[in-house]
């Protein structure tokens, strides 16, 4: 284990999933109830568990439901209580919680809706008295607005497995359906309203169950970041997979959530990045959740990222290619030995097997062709992933090349994959391959963007470390700077920023004209003149800012923004003329840092002008970050050739630049209860080996 990452989950959740003792509140033999349903669930599940359940009816006389035993009060239930379910109104649900709670179970479920996700201040109120409840106990609370089917059973299908955890008990039964596929599945956890235990929480969980090899989620909204990291991390050291769904990629997406079950979606852009610095798979629906997670479930790691396109036709196969190239994914050519070897063994001289291979579809026909083949692609050295796309086969042909993609996959030898194009699964070979359990995607987009993202994981699997959260630390001498609130001035700005190596060119606040001339003198003509003040935010938008200025105009130009700067910052808010050393050229940046409520400090990164301001060509991290971290931030914009000296100009001090982005974000965890924001706007990134440069600086107090 990573060092600085804990061993185990920080919840115990084993007597939720494997209870002893069941009671459960609400239980009927009305078997037009819905309650009773659930009632048999609960215990479906009791038997597989060997676990006791009791059903808490007052009804006098009943002595028993389905065999289970009654009791008229929760109070008498014998012995210890691992798991409560209390399936009652929620006019009632808040006595009946406090007697449950009186027994201290180790966890209950409440089924019960109608709270927090109403929007009403009443329910949300109700609500956290429920979990009130609960704490004052010692006791843990699934919901409210949940269902039992965390005590779902699912078949124990062989292999590897996925576990589901979603805030939403619809949005989870399509994935929960992929057993119909052969996707084996442990675990459903419906998380609710998540009063007390959280997604996080269960997340954390099943990084500790060996059956669990992928951890599939659709989330509306984290509540705990600094426990959704932990969990995060631990996973990426065991090399177990998050594959989830976030919403709430639009207003639209946002506002639904928080009115579905109360969860607030948060920045958008910063989940991305907080997902990616964590290895978390994020992808857009139901259909690429299951078939992402699946495909994690049924492969080994990666061993490499040379695809290679096997197809029965060539259009087929080009098309493939085509999508898998533009989508990132690399496609070596085959070496000439391989390719003599694909014509010796049956496919036309005139047909290409440089990548993607064709075989033209005779070969098939052949018993054993087909398969050896395959065989081939798969022994070339440059290939370690073979991609099999399947569109509208013949009947004639079905079984053949179905059996021979099953035989390659089972073999083991490197990752084997297939794309079942055809509309028409009532067909022997689609059911060859689902048995198979070869993993399968239905288009070749989806094939492509699956792939990409497994290629990808493992290759942040490679270079993953645990990033250590570090105490705030504010240095010596700038307490009383940063004890206000609101923006410091340009001065003040760069002087703390300063404290950690943020570079700037010399200069001088000056509150005389003959404090700017000798300033001048020293810094050397030409200079940048600014009025400067906190107040003063926006300089070149209201004229405050004069470059190029020599010995003759210092004095004038002094004057002029001394007048305007106090115009516009007022007696407080303004402190004087900053006269600054012209900086040397170099490719404009910005580099960026927000406290952002949910997630902390997150640094921001793009080039200057249309990139950011029209294209919002930016990339993001959330402190801490690494190296590495910094270094991918600045290589995903948009512009990232710009520094690489595209267009004739000179390759910039990237490496300069990555140290920058570091010393910001080690800025932003020492200073994150005082700091709210910083903006280092513009900063020159000079050739390689020169260096960068802030040349203007504007921090926000908390």
């Amino acid at each position: 284990m990573e060092a600085g990452v804990t061993s185990k989950a920080e919840t115990d959740l084993t007597l939720f999933f494997h209870p002893r003792t069941v009671a459960v509140v609400g239980a009927t033999d009305n078997q037009k109830h819905g309650n009773y349903f659930l009632f048999k669930k609960v215990l479906a599940r009791a038997a597989v568990e060997n676990a006791t359940v009791y059903a808490v009816n007052p009804r006098a006389g009943l002595k028993e439901i389905e065999g289970a035993p009654v009791v008229p009060t929760i109070a008498d239930v014998p012995g210890d209580i691992d798991l409560a379910v209390l399936m009652v109104n929620k006019e009632r649900i808040e006595q009946i919680l406090i007697e449950t709670c009186a027994r201290t179970p180790k966890f209950v479920i409440v089924f019960t809706a109608g709270f927090r996700e109403t929007g009403v201040p009443e329910d949300a109120a109700l609500e956290e008295r429920l979990a009130q409840i609960a704490r004052n106990a010692g006791v843990r609370l699934f919901g409210p607005n949940t269902n039992v089917n965390a005590l779902e059973i699912f078949p124990n299908l062989p292999g590897p497995k996925l576990a589901l955890v979603t805030q939403s008990g619809h949005q989870g039964r399509p994935v929960a359906q992929g057993v119909e596929l052969g996707v084996g599945i442990t675990t459903w956890v419906p998380t609710g309203n998540e009063a007390d235990l959280q997604a996080e929480d269960f997340i954390d969980y099943f990084v500790d169950d060996d059956e669990v090899a992928v951890i599939a989620c659709y989330i509306e909204g984290f509540k705990d970041v600094a426990k959704l990291r932990r969990a995060a991390e631990r996973a990426a050291v065991a090399g177990k997979p998050i594959v989830l769904v976030k919403i709430g990629r639009t207003e639209e997406g946002a506002r639904m959530a928080a009115s579905h079950t109360g969860h607030l979606t948060g920045s958008d852009a910063v989940h991305d990045a907080f997902f990616k610095q964590l290895g978390m798979i994020r992808v857009d629906d139901l259909d690429e959740l299951l078939d992402t997670a699946a495909l994690f479930t049924r492969l080994p790691r990666a061993p490499g990222d040379g695809i290679c396109v096997y197809a029965i036709s060539g259009g087929t196969g080009t098309h493939m290619a085509d999508l898998a190239a533009a989508g990132g994914l690399r496609l070596p050519r085959l070496s000439d030995e391989t390719q003599a070897k694909l014509h010796e063994l049956g496919i036309a001289d005139y047909l290409t097997v440089s990548n993607p291979v064709d075989n033209g579809a005779q070969p098939v026909r052949t018993p054993g062709v087909n398969r050896a083949l395959i065989e081939a692609c798969l022994e070339d050295p440059a290939v370690d992933i073979l991609i099999c796309p399947i569109t509208g086969i013949l009947p004639s042909m079905s079984k053949i090349v179905a059996s021979d993609i099953v035989d390659a996959y089972r073999s083991a030898k490197k990752p084997v994959i297939v794309i079942w194009g055809s509309p028409v699964t009532d067909d022997e070979g689609y059911r060859i391959l689902v048995e198979g359990r070869v993993p399968m995607f239905r288009s070749f987009k989806a094939c492509v963007a699956g792939v990409k993202r497994y290629v990808d994981y493992w290759r942040f699997q490679e270079s993953f470390a645990v990033e250590q959260v570090t105490q705030p630390r504010i240095p010596s001498g700038l307490e009383t700077m940063l004890a206000g609130s609101g923006a410091l001035s340009e001065a003040d700005s760069a002087m703390v920023a300063s404290h950690f190596s943020v570079p700037f060119p010399r200069s001088a606040l000056c509150v005389t004209e003959d404090q700017a001339a000798d300033a001048l003198t020293k810094l050397g003509a030409p200079v940048v003149m600014k009025a400067c003040g906190p107040a003063i935010l926006h300089k070149s938008d209201l004229g405050l800012v004069k470059v190029g200025v020599g010995f003759d105009d210092v004095v004038p130009v002094f004057r002029l923004l001394d007048r305007k700067g106090r115009d516009a910052g007022g007696e407080a808010g303004y402190e004087g003329v900053l006269v600054q050393e012209l900086a040397p050229e170099g490719e404009e940046v910005i580099v960026g840092l927000k406290n952002d409520p949910q997630f902390g400090p997150v640094v921001l990164f793009g080039l200057g002008g249309i990139f950011v301001e029209v294209l919002k060509d930016v990339s993001m991290r959330v402190c801490p970050l690494s190296r590495r971290d910094a270094e991918e931030m600045v290589r995903e914009v948009r512009g990232y050739p710009l520094l690489e000296g595209a267009r004739g100009r000179s390759a910039a001090d990237v490496d300069a630049l990555v140290d920058l982005i570091c010393n910001v974000a080690r800025m932003g965890m020492d200073l994150r209860e005082r700091l709210e924001e910083l903006d280092l706007n513009p900063v020159r990134v000079r050739a390689r080996g020169e260096g960068v440069i802030a040349l203007d600086a504007l921090l926000v107090r908390a």
